[in-house]
């Protein structure tokens, strides 16, 4: 069985106060477009160019046959320079916007019941749903108090949960991470950070029946490459191949399968243990969560059954139910 340790060396820099389960800020303030309000000024500067180009202006010469003639040219000058500043201030606002939305700040959950921090990233590849996720448009939930950590509880959450299960598990062994947000996760779902905000790994997490293939951990250690990181951690319900086995030793990319994780969380104090099962059992926490938009499927039939998104035809996203099993 895999060492699960060296999971823990990942975060050994960390601290496990509260302080330092914060999400980095140095780093994101460094990234803050312009000036707090650099937009409104831009937008002033563009209507003040417009009211005296055809408004000031023409009523000062009002009169004055030479400033006549250069009134069309005034007028246009202002124009230019409205035009200019307006697009100039929209611009600005758009990345202020946009910076506001990367501000996803992962909230810690240490002693409190499941909240999701995300909206997650949809994966490259679609989630899957297991068997119990198949047979009616509300799963039955087993009573968390009587629940127990085992690996059919872990393989039966949808893969929402699992992914915030693997954070939430991160930020109990003192790292600091933030979840990636909706959208194309680019092959990761959690990133590590020091104390100093700079990144230090990142994690993918795959509530998988299948085995997973050496394709997704070439995948991760192209994102690993990309993001400058040295530590890359692959977690899944299931297995992993041989040879993904092996490409990951060759490359440095820890992996820990349904029974490693299982495993890993049995190791902590008892407290962090059921702090995690309440966390993971809280709610609704096998059908299927929308890719898209972060709100729980409904099932579907058409052709076959299948999980849809309940914002159709907003949203499209479906995950396909094939028998017996995942897809």
């Amino acid at each position: 069985m895999l060492d699960v340790r060296p999971i823990c060396s990942i975060c050994t820099i960390s601290n496990t106060n509260e302080k330092a389960r914060k999400p980095p800020v140095t780093n994101r303030r460094a990234e803050r477009p312009g000036g707090e309000h650099a937009w409104v000024l831009a937008a002033a500067i563009a209507v003040i160019a417009l009211v005296f180009a055809w408004i000031m202006i023409p009523a000062i010469f009002a009169g004055n046959p030479f400033s006549n003639a250069l009134l069309p040219l005034l007028k246009m000058a202002g124009s230019v320079l409205a035009a200019f500043a307006g697009i100039g201030a929209l611009k600005l606002y758009l990345e202020k916007k946009r910076w506001r939305e990367r501000q996803n700040d992962p909230v810690p959950l240490k002693n409190r019941s499941y909240q999701p921090q995300r909206a997650p990233y949809a994966s490259r590849v679609k989630p899957d749903t297991t068997y119990s996720q198949q047979k009616g448009h509300t799963v039955p939930q087993p009573n968390s108090s009587r629940a127990e950590w085992s690996l059919e509880l872990l393989r039966s959450l949808e893969w929402k949960r699992f992914e915030d299960l693997c954070d939430e598990y991160s930020k109990t062994k003192g790292m600091r991470t933030q979840t990636t947000r909706l959208g194309a996760d680019g092959g990761i779902d959690i990133r590590i950070y020091r104390e100093t905000g700079d990144p230090m790994g990142v994690i993918q997490c795959k509530a998988w029946k299948k085995d997973i293939g050496v394709k997704l951990i070439r995948e991760l250690a192209g994102v690993m490459a990309h993001e400058k990181v040295k530590n890359g951690v692959f977690i899944t319900t299931s297995s992993f191949t041989p040879d993904a086995t092996v490409f990951a030793a060759a490359n440095g990319i820890i992996l820990l399968d349904g029974k490693e994780f299982l495993n890993a969380i049995k190791t902590l104090p008892v407290s962090d243990q059921e702090h995690l099962l309440t966390f993971a059992t809280s709610g609704d926490y096998t059908t299927p969560t929308c890719a898209k938009c972060g709100v729980k499927m409904v099932l579907k039939n058409g052709y076959s059954e299948f999980w849809g998104c309940p914002n159709y035809p907003r949203c499209r996203e479906t995950i396909k139910i094939r028998g017996g099993g995942r897809k």
